[in-house]
């Protein structure tokens, strides 16, 4: 096998990527081999199509991973050209992995966990993002970025929020129209939601918006469990049960396409499915006798929209139905007082600052501009001093970035906190008022401390 030389990923140039979810420290190689980690033991292993295992040695740096890990965990996986990055959904974890020094190295410093279950992730031009996901018994469409500055995911800018949730299995990134699309199509909203929004992200002007709501052919599909593969381009969904269709979604033509596989043991339960440069590829076992065999098969995705059959629209869009609708049923003037009424109540929803917040932002706010607010005291005026490091760093991370979120908007689209490094313990953090939000501005905050 040709060794894998691997450097830290984050910033280079033609990349050429892909992500998939594993159970555990699996994950299918460019050759297709399945390689996997022993977390116990630290051997890092390499399965071949022909079922030919080797060891490849033990990994440097693996024994944090029996520290670091939950006990149930899954990992997404980044190829560019040699190289390779590992996340850990829902912890935060993110790693580069060399296989020709056999050498795992931890790239972040987060210790924010549990609010990126199922989260979607991607790499756009040389940063990897995490969109959404579930955790803390709730779902949202939090967009966040790895910073190799801070070692730390943070908050990625926007003019405004999709408040619907967004996870892996109805979402991704198109690299080619440079936006993520989003939806939350699951079993339970399929079953409770009469109507689904689906919601684009343009990076170029960083806005989220409200494409319309899904069509009642995804709908009644999602109604079952399902699995889906984003191509780059398509969005193939397909359900585990015998005999049931499988559609191609293109989100940006809104063009929805029904396939009739013939392939019995392609879409199987047992096997992985992905796409590669073109093609769909199915890797799983299947029983042969004695021993189970690989079983492993590929499709040319363009070879697969010629056999499909275009049968309607992703979402319907309900521009025309909203326009006549107000122009029936309200009056201008009605219109104008529902859009004001609407306004305040944002206003007043999103400046409800818990007791928490409004403590830290006065502190913030006497010390302004002359001194800077030290982790130790933030700890002291949250009363964490007898928790631990971990829970400490944890709960001002997150009573932080949901200040910021709330207050975005009302400067100017700036974060109201800023964090930088202490000078005197580089392990520590100093927090202080943004420099660049006007005094004048700041005055807003009167309202509500």
């Amino acid at each position: 096998m040709r060794a894998v030389a691997l450097v830290l990923l984050l910033f280079f140039n033609a990349i050429i990527s892909f992500g998939q979810v594993h159970k555990g420290f699996r994950w299918i190689g460019p050759n297709h081999s399945l390689f996997t980690l022993n977390v116990k033991t630290g051997i890092l292993s390499e399965e071949n199509l022909k079922q030919e295992q080797r060891d490849l040695g033990k990994l440097q740096g693996s024994e944090l991973l029996q520290s670091e890990l939950p006990g149930d965990f899954d990992i997404h996986t980044f190829y560019k050209a040699d190289s390779l990055l590992i996340t850990v959904p829902g912890t935060g974890l993110l790693y580069s992995l060399n296989t020709a020094k056999l050498k795992l190295t931890r790239l972040d410093q987060t210790f924010f966990r549990g609010y990126n279950f199922n989260a979607s992730q991607f790499i756009r031009k040389d940063t990897l993002f995490s969109v959404g996901g579930d955790g803390f018994w709730q779902r949202h469409s939090t967009f966040t970025f790895y910073n190799p500055k801070t070692l730390e995911w943070d908050i990625y800018e926007s003019k405004n929020a999709n408040h619907r949730p967004s996870d892996d299995l109805f979402s991704a990134y198109s690299n080619e129209d440079d936006a993520f699309f989003s939806s939350y199509l699951s079993v339970d909203s399929a079953i409770n939601d009469k109507k689904i929004p689906f919601l684009v992200f343009s990076f170029k002007q960083k806005e989220w918006k409200h494409m319309g709501n899904l069509s009642k052919e995804l709908v009644e599909f999602a109604k079952r469990k399902y699995r889906s593969v984003w191509t780059g381009k398509y969005m193939i969904l397909f359900s585990d049960l015998p005999a049931s269709a499988i559609y191609l979604v293109d989100p940006f033509k809104n063009e929805l396409y029904q396939y009739d596989s013939n392939k019995d043991h392609f879409f199987m339960l047992n096997a992985e499915q992905y796409s590669r440069n073109g093609y769909l590829y199915s890797r799983g076992l299947v029983s042969a006798g004695k021993r189970d065999k690989i079983h492993f098969d590929s499709l040319l995705v363009d070879d697969i929209l010629k056999e499909a059959q275009l049968i309607g629209k992703v979402y319907e869009s309900e521009v025309d139905l909203r326009f006549y609708g107000f122009a029936i049923l309200f009056s201008i003037l009605i219109v104008l007082t529902f859009l004001i009424y609407r306004k305040r109540q944002d206003k007043r929803n999103q400046l409800k600052l818990s007791e928490q917040e409004l403590l830290v932002i006065n502190q913030l706010l006497i010390n302004h501009p002359n001194t800077k607010v030290s982790s130790s005291d933030l700890n002291h005026l949250l009363q964490l001093d007898n928790k631990s490091y971990d829970n400490q760093r944890q709960i001002r991370n997150r009573i932080i970035i949901t200040i910021n979120q709330k207050l975005y908007t009302y400067f100017d689209s700036r974060d109201l906190i800023l964090r930088s490094s202490n000078n005197e313990d580089k392990r520590m953090m100093d927090y202080y008022i943004n420099p660049e939000i006007k005094p004048k501005d700041l005055e807003k905050l009167k309202d509500f401390t």
